[in-house]
């Protein structure tokens, strides 16, 4: 009976899910469901999305399409775009378990002297001081490396935000996903700890500035007259799409400033999911890393799949990488970690491709780690 009458995609979806999941198992009742739900499906509905990619992956339904997977994940990349965190979760743990069974017979690697690079060579790292904005630390203790990240959050406002403190704290959990248990340089076990501090200092800071709608507009005001024309194009599509970046001087080093400047789709910084998924992105710029992505985009050529294993179990639909520095939704890989360990050892910001103009690709990549 509800099904002749107009109802919304979200209403749709959940009448849906109940007739389909009914536990009576009435074949007509499924069979209304699963209507409901592809009505849900075509008006864009992520969670609906998520529930009929999740059938077709477990094998409930068959798809009319030739491959059933690629027609499910099409469907769950979309719910993950339209912010079904469920899809997010499921892509995370779907490329993750891809990447353990790809190197679940690597052997371990235990030095008895500390973490090693794929030479065999003693790694250390002390950047620590005033001048450095994001200290890094690496120690071995009790047997065990550990990687510990610190850095003094100064939120700057250039214009007052209404809920400041919950768009703080989307920020500060967004970086805090850095912090965790990885495999590096061959399989040897490495610890990254977090340690965030909001202290009023002077110097030795990591900005963090939400860019609003007026002062973006003023931003483009200034750059349409004084940015060099190579550039200007740049930052006009930058603040007219609402992309958040970060920024570390001409050029990044350990001692260079780093600004992280965020966007919101909304305009009002009330979409938390999106700012703590950008700005675990951006700490990523912050911490030495550069962009990943699979085909080209501004002035970097892409990064095809087949280039590299380790990142290959991450691939989806060959379209992107579902990783950190692709796909700011993506989790944080070992290889992100090796690249990390490299850009704070070797005072070198690390890349995944070239840009056209200049930069070498990371010595981390390659090594089918």
């Amino acid at each position: 009976m509800e099904e002749d009458i107009k109802l919304s995609p979200e209403q749709a979806r959940e009448i849906g899910k109940a007739y389909f999941f009914a536990s009576d198992g009435d074949a007509e009742k499924r069979s209304a469901g699963l209507k409901l739900l592809l009505q849900a499906v075509s008006g864009n509905d992520p969670e609906a999305q998520f529930v009929i990619s999740r059938l077709l992956l477990d094998g409930v339904l068959k798809s009319l399409e030739t491959d059933s997977e690629e027609h499910a994940l099409r469907l769950m990349c979309s719910a993950a775009n339209n912010g079904c965190i469920q899809a997010r979760a499921f892509l995370n743990a779907y490329c993750e378990q891809r990447y353990d069974k790809e190197f679940d017979e690597r052997p371990q690697i235990v030095s008895e002297k500390g973490l090693v690079d794929f030479d065999g060579r003693p790694i250390k790292i002390n950047r620590q001081g005033i001048f450095t904005p994001i200290d890094a630390l690496l120690e071995f203790k009790d047997g065990k490396n550990i990687l510990t990240l610190s850095t003094n959050i100064l939120f700057f406002y250039g214009e007052e935000i209404a809920a400041s403190e919950e768009f703080e704290q989307a920020v500060l959990s967004g970086i805090m996903e850095w912090q965790g248990d990885y495999e590096v340089f061959g399989g040897q076990k490495l610890t990254v700890k977090l340690q965030l501090t909001k202290d009023n200092n002077i110097f030795d800071n990591l900005i963090i500035m939400p860019l609003t709608d007026k002062i973006g507009s003023n931003v483009k005001k200034i750059s349409d007259k004084l940015a060099p024309k190579n550039k200007k194009e740049q930052i006009i599509n930058t603040l007219t799409n609402k992309r958040s970046f970060a920024a570390a001087g001409v050029k990044w080093s350990v001692n260079s400033r780093k600004i992280i400047f965020i966007q919101s789709k909304s305009g009002l910084f009330d979409d938390y999911e999106e700012i703590k998924a950008v700005a675990k992105h951006e700490f990523g710029h912050t911490i030495g890393l550069g962009d990943l992505y699979a085909s080209a985009i501004d002035t970097l050529p892409g990064v095809e799949k087949g280039t590299y294993t380790e990142l290959d179990c991450y691939a989806i639909r060959d379209k992107y990488y579902n990783l950190v520095m692709c796909d700011h939704h993506g989790p944080v890989s070992n290889n992100d970690i090796e690249m990390v360990v490299l850009a704070f050892r070797d005072n070198k910001m690390q890349l995944y491709q070239p840009s056209k103009l200049k930069g070498t690709i990371s010595s981390a990549l390659g090594k089918g780690n």
